[in-house]
């Protein structure tokens, strides 16, 4: 009998075991120390654990090569930030606050055609655009030009685009709708919570902006179902102190709009998130106090038959129960910087990631890859800055991250750890403290049978 590597982690009375490829197990004392021992007795951990023969290892192997076929894809994600101009004054603002009437915050023509050039180049046959600001909706004439552009081109270059806005939806009117449902443009929003919690997070330059969000919201959903068309609208939740005792108003908000997820997430130590963080931040536990509050409320919603998902527990279960979806850049090793996603920035900058892009806002442009009137596809992949942030993005020779049990599931971010700990290849405990508490949650829920049932609808 032998060993397969694996790391673990006392929960509760059990022993979390996981293994490089995801594969998990809970035993009590005894069963673990058999296996630790050499000691034949559960079949059940036979190929996932342990092995006698080398055919006993194809099933760990097959799924690991599921965990790692990202690597053979090429740059699939890029984010277009058509203009650094915006209508809000977020508390926690990463891409930091610009002069609202200076358009030459936003994209032209030229900067928005020799991006498409570029990302023409991906060898990917599937490629996602994403609008971003600022506000994108304030320079949507480059936002019509570039859609416009791609539809009278992909057919050249035989690949599909699926594109994405990411506004508040404040200037969005049933003109810019119409183009939006033309072309099949995916809608995401920010929505913090109640009115409270949003207007707090998300004020206008004068006021709140609670109730434009909502009723944007409302009239999107009411002209697609008058028109019949079906509009994928979602949205995003950004955690300040101010939420974390709304938890419940916050997901009672999203419920009574008829949203049937929520993505809750931490600060990102960027911009105006960091300048005000004695205000609005946080400590990790009180972070994770909010987030199992939230999910525990969710579960229970869940149970009354009410199918509600929370998108980072959905993103880990697609790991740890699912096929392995490794979609969400973020959470691979190495991480999709550059090889999984280009940020281009308005003047046409283009960035290992979103993350470079808004440490580039704060002055610094370590993560800077190139720029799209001089760079070419191979140049970036083959820059410097893409090779240094994928060998720093690597979990499997990260000391920390090496002898964590949550490994398979999670991933590093070099941007953050150098936002934080001036090192990219230093950690940062903030993010590890963050993820290992959120996984630390999910797994004592899975324990839970009826939990267990409600997470499996979440990732079908």
């Amino acid at each position: 009998m032998n060993l397969i590597p694996f790391n673990y982690k006392k929960i509760g009375n059990q022993y979390l075991l996981v293994n490089d490829s995801g594969d998990y197990s809970f035993l009590d004392a005894s069963k673990f120390n058999s296996l630790i021992l050499h000691k034949k007795g559960n079949s059940n951990l036979k190929s996932r654990f342990w092995f006698d023969s080398e055919d006993d290892l194809k099933p760990v192997i097959n799924r690991y090569r599921l965990t790692k076929e990202y690597l053979n894809k090429a740059t699939s994600l890029f984010i277009l930030v058509l203009t650094n101009r915006c209508n809000l004054n977020c508390i926690y603002c990463q891409a930091s606050k610009k002069n609202f009437g200076n358009k030459r915050l936003d994209m032209s023509f030229e900067t928005a055609r020799n991006a498409i050039d570029f990302i023409f180049q991906s060898p990917s046959k599937d490629i996602t655009i994403e609008f971003q600001g600022g506000e994108p909706l304030v320079n949507f004439e480059t936002l019509k030009y570039i859609v416009e552009y791609v539809r009278n081109s992909q057919n050249l270059f035989q690949k599909h685009f699926e594109f994405n806005v990411v506004s508040n939806l404040l200037l969005l009117n049933e003109k810019l709708l119409e183009f939006l449902f033309k072309y099949k443009i995916n809608i995401c929003t920010s929505l913090d919570g109640n009115m409270v919690v949003h207007d707090y997070n998300r004020p206008k330059m004068s006021g709140g902006s609670y109730s434009y969000v909502v009723d944007k919201i409302k009239s999107i959903e009411q002209i697609s179902k008058m028109k019949g068309i079906q509009v994928k609208i979602n949205a995003i939740q950004t955690t300040t102190r101010k939420s974390l005792t709304y938890y419940r108003e916050i997901i009672d908000t999203y419920l009574s709009l008829g949203f049937n997820s929520i993505f809750l997430r931490p600060l990102n130590p960027f911009g105006n998130a960091t300048i005000n963080y004695d205000h609005i931040g946080y400590t990790p536990k009180e972070y994770l106090n909010f987030y199992k509050k939230s999910l525990d409320y969710i579960l229970t919603i869940n149970k009354k038959g009410i199918y509600f998902v929370e998108n980072t527990a959905r993103i880990f279960l697609s790991k740890i129960i699912g096929l392995n979806d490794n979609s969400y850049v973020d959470l691979r090793s190495p991480c999709g910087a550059t090889i999984g996603q280009i940020a281009v920035n308005y003047d046409g900058s283009l960035f290992t990631c979103d993350e470079g892009r808004m440490l580039s806002e704060m002055g610094d442009n370590t993560f800077k890859i190139g720029h799209v009137s001089t760079s070419t596809y191979e140049d970036v992949i083959k820059s410097s800055v893409t090779q240094i942030t994928s060998l720093a993005s690597c979990s499997e020779s990260s000391p920390r991250c090496n002898q964590c049990v949550y490994r398979p599931y999670c991933g590093v971010c070099p941007v953050i750890n150098y936002a934080t700990e001036k090192d990219i290849f230093k950690n940062s405990s903030y993010r590890c403290s963050i993820n290992e508490g959120v996984l630390d949650v999910i797994f004592q829920l899975l324990r839970n049978k009826s939990n267990l049932e409600v997470f499996r609808t979440w990732i079908k």
